[in-house]
């Protein structure tokens, strides 16, 4: 090298370490630390205030476009001002999911144990996908999945993983089920499903490529379950035609109407036929912690795969599910990859790296706030909360029962109602339709009152409203109040 060169060299050197001698600026301490001692305390308020406030508010495209619309800010502005216009013009245009009288679709309501374990797993910023980079973290996240099959009688050979929800979870299974078949069968393939399904099976469905016809809907009765005979009439039908039967999907707590198909029988009825027995117990999971729920729930230990949604019915933050695979060695075997850049983390016999369970590479640390959970509040508590919510459905279909303007549309399953409101006018089933826009009329009022929030579905072809209890915070008192609230409302649109 040219001494020209060498003092080039040198002279790049100096100024490349000058450049890179401090890290990027960041808000000082003493205003971070106040900015996180205004937000705990943002979050206690919230945490006192929720059950008095609104359920929410939303607004319009347009509207959202005028308050937020800004170009990409090329310098930023103090913590605090953001912050505060994060409260004015996002958070304060949103439904609150954990609100004590919010029971439209199956919400969440998180408790505090689990928001501080979602604060702690993105301030330690872990990669869980590898064993070598996070033992700790991995051996929380088998002990969580061992601590969810003994929930539910599941083997101990068993494996599963976290994933982002129950749409993942349910890709997942269903990736893992088809991994055994050959191309050529996987194009004769025929999967069986409840025509009360969850559309993340059809979309994990069109994800991989299966065709329509490749997707056979099932009946079920009037309660919303599969009936069993059908299955063995869809399989005769199907070997007839030279297609192969393949999977059956199941629910253990039905979105529309929390209904738990027959899992024991059906379980039987797979195995005759050799079909994969997926069981989508996303929202229904946790009632095997009560008595009730067991017996409801009873064959679903048989599964070959089941979807769970922890932050449903188990007081989580949003984004996590989990799905457990009977057959321990199918996910690893299904989702296990060795590329040159992952050389260096290869597991020994006895370790996991959960990256190859599952779609993700790079995950969370979500397993933290459900032990952080189980092990601050315990088990004893996730049972008090399974029966409480079905104590609450109960005492609302009681209420509506005896209010005399509301008809049951589907009795209480697990912790959903499902009903509508019918005035005198209109009873007996003459004008079906205006029953339906009255009911339509009597939500979108609801909630423009902001006290309550329920959704809509279609029962039979009859527009019904549900009712769906997972929170901790729901009380009588609410159940009352939304109760009478929506007699009220039913009235005074009967008569416009």
């Amino acid at each position: 090298m040219e001494e020209s060169e060498i003092v080039s060299s040198s002279a790049r050197l100096v100024a490349l370490r000058r450049g890179c001698m401090q890290p990027l600026e960041q808000p000082d301490p003493e205003t971070l630390r106040q900015t996180f001692d205004e937000i705990t305390a943002s979050t206690l308020r919230d945490f006192a205030h929720l059950p008095r406030a609104s359920v929410g508010s939303t607004a319009t495209r347009a509207e959202m476009e005028t308050l937020l619309r800004e170009p990409a800010p090329e310098n930023g502005r103090p913590i605090t001002e953001v912050l505060r216009q994060y409260q004015d013009d996002v958070a304060h245009w949103a439904m609150r999911p954990d609100h004590p009288r919010f029971w439209a679709f199956i919400p969440t309501a998180p408790t505090l144990v689990s928001v501080l374990g979602d604060w702690l797993c993105s301030a330690s910023s872990f990669f869980c996908g590898a064993w070598l980079e996070s033992a700790g973290p991995a051996q929380v996240e088998l002990l969580v999945l061992d601590w969810f099959k003994e929930f539910l009688g599941y083997p101990t050979q068993a494996s599963g993983v976290l994933t982002s929800g129950g749409s993942e979870a349910n890709l997942v299974a269903l990736v893992v089920a088809r991994e055994g078949l050959s191309f050529e069968q996987r194009e004769r393939a025929v999967i069986y499903l409840s025509d009360q399904r969850h559309w993340s099976v059809d979309r994990a469905a069109k994800i991989m490529g299966l065709r329509p016809d490749q997707l056979r809907p099932l009946p079920t009765d009037e309660h919303g379950r599969l009936l069993v005979g059908a299955v063995a009439d869809a399989v005769r039908d199907d070997l007839r035609l030279g297609r192969m039967p393949w999977a059956l999907v199941a629910n253990a707590g039905s979105t529309n109407a929390g209904a738990v198909d027959p899992l024991d029988e059906l379980a039987s009825q797979c195995q005759a036929h050799q079909l994969w027995l997926h069981v989508d117990a996303a929202y229904g999971w946790t009632a095997a912690l009560v008595p009730e729920g067991k017996d409801l729930l009873r064959g679903i230990e048989r599964a070959d795969s089941i979807t769970l949604d922890p932050h449903k019915w188990f007081a989580q933050t949003f984004g996590v599910g989990c799905v457990l695979i009977r057959d321990g060695q199918r996910l690893p075997a299904t989702f296990a990859m060795r590329p040159d850049y992952m050389r260096d983390v290869v597991p020994a016999d006895d370790e996991v790296n959960f990256a190859d369970r599952g779609l993700a590479l790079t995950r969370r640390f979500s397993a933290l706030k459900i032990w952080l959970s189980l092990k601050v509040l315990g088990v004893d508590w996730y049972r008090r909360l399974v029966q409480r919510c079905l104590c609450l459905a109960d005492l609302a279909q009681l209420l509506l029962e005896r209010a005399g303007c509301f008809e049951i549309l589907h009795a209480r399953q697990l912790s959903i109602v499902c009903f509508r409101y019918v005035p005198v006018r209109l009873a007996g089933g003459s004008d079906e339709s205006a029953v339906d826009r009255l009911n339509e009329a009597l939500c979108e009022e609801l909630r423009r009152t902001g006290q309550a929030f329920l959704s809509t579905t279609r029962l039979h072809g009859r527009l019904a409203i549900r009712a769906c209890f997972v929170n901790w915070r729901t009380t009588a008192a609410d159940v009352e109040q939304v109760v009478e609230l929506l007699a009220r409302l039913g009235r005074e649109l009967s008569f416009v």
